[in-house]
């Protein structure tokens, strides 16, 4: 079968759409199984949990999704002033509540230092250790 070059073209357009709109559900999904376990488990002891008193279930994830969105959608200018506004909406651009909940709760106590580090251009994973959403990364010497 020998399709055309401008029906090939729209295939990948489609496939990569399909593709990157199922990464984005992907981790809104992990991040509402990881808050429905910290929920059932009494948010104990997971590598992601918050360091806090107060601790935010499913922060770190939450946190790195956001960051990652706030960066995906700044493109070359990183001015303070873009990055709050992005960091505003980035909330309702979640599809599930209970997301929302956890983002809303993350930028109200973070975002400053939030638009700090990503005006830095920290990686996600960098900015929620400083802000202590996600643990840093634990070195161990077997000597």
């Amino acid at each position: 079968m020998n399709m055309s070059p401008v029906f090939s073209i729209a295939l990948l357009l489609l496939s990569a759409a399909v593709v990157g709109s199922s990464v984005e559900q992907t981790g809104e999904e992990d991040l509402t199984s990881e808050l429905k376990h910290h929920v059932r488990k009494g948010a104990t002891h997971h590598e992601d949990q918050t360091l806090q008193d107060g601790a935010i279930p499913g922060g770190c994830l939450a946190c790195k999704l956001i960051v990652s969105k706030v960066k995906k959608l700044l493109g070359k200018q990183s001015s303070k002033e873009k990055i709050d506004r992005l960091l505003s909406k980035a909330c309702n651009g979640f599809k599930r509540k209970l997301i929302q909940c956890a983002c809303k709760m993350i930028l109200r106590k973070f975002k400053n230092k939030l638009i700090d580090s990503i005006a830095r251009n920290e990686c996600p994973r960098v900015a929620c250790k400083k802000v202590k959403l996600c643990k840093a990364a634990v070195h161990r010497s077997y000597t």
